[in-house]
């Protein structure tokens, strides 16, 4: 293969997977592409993992998880979701390009210290489609890269964990509150799995709001689970929302 890289390289130049332009090197992304990305740093919410703007001191949590903490333990997030990673997440999501999967996964696992530190051996399952979504989009994003996930760390790999029983509509045209209503009874565990006193690490492409992760572990956790970690390539953050609570942050 070495002999013939030059051959293949010739006749398939590496392109960019975020641009698409031809790249000198055999790399997943160029430079443009890399900068634009804006990985998400501490400081943090100790639990959900929102990105703080100013310092504020060890084991601070945001206004909303001050005021009632999530199903979850703990989430965190690669980058923000923004006009850098869009185009890579978009086109993993629903443009079949599924080649950029070890890419996305390293992200990933940059990003899972602080989560998987917590957990001991947990089971590593993603958030689930509707088998309406699944057999239109045939495959499921978050399984991808949880499954990949799961071998670098030599975790166990469940995919089917969580059912989707309810086809819900599209998410994003609605609130925090409206999504909360949308997905009750949206998932199940599946009964031919038992997690109790089992630590769970649940996998989605974006953390928005975070209801849709709430109540998958709210799930988990009324079946017994011990702990629930969660990990998003991106993470929405709205800076208005930040100023709403950031008094309750300090």
């Amino acid at each position: 293969m070495n002999i013939l890289r030059p051959l293949i390289d010739f006749i398939l130049p590496p392109r960019c997977y975020g641009c698409g332009d031809v790249l000198d090197e055999n790399q997943q992304l160029c430079a443009n592409c890399w900068k634009s990305l804006n990985f998400i740093s501490k400081p943090l919410c100790d639990t959900c993992g929102f990105p703080f703007s100013y310092e504020v001191s060890e084991g601070a949590l945001c206004g909303h998880c001050a005021h009632k903490l999530p199903a979850f333990d703990m989430a965190r997030a690669t980058f923000y979701y923004d006009e850098g990673s869009k185009p890579l997440l978009l086109k993993f999501k629903h443009g079949d390009a599924l080649y950029g999967a070890d890419l996305l996964e390293e992200f990933l696992s940059k990003s899972s210290q602080d989560v998987v530190s917590k957990l001991e051996n947990p089971i590593v399952t993603p958030i689930p489609l509707h088998w309406t979504r699944l057999f239109k989009r045939m495959y499921n994003q978050s399984a991808i890269l949880g499954q990949k996930l799961s071998q670098r760390h030599s975790y166990e790999y469940v995919p089917d964990l969580l059912l989707r029983q309810k086809r819900t509509p599209y998410l994003g045209n609605f609130g925090r509150d409206e999504r909360k209503k949308i997905l009750r009874g949206a998932f199940i565990l599946n009964p031919k799995y038992n997690t109790k006193k089992r630590d769970i690490l649940l996998i989605d492409d974006v953390h928005t709001t975070g209801a849709t992760l709430n109540q998958a572990s709210k799930i988990l956790k009324s079946k017994g689970a011990q702990r629930v970690g969660v990990l998003t390539l991106a993470r929405v953050v709205n800076r208005s929302e930040e100023r709403r609570v950031g008094k309750e942050c300090l």
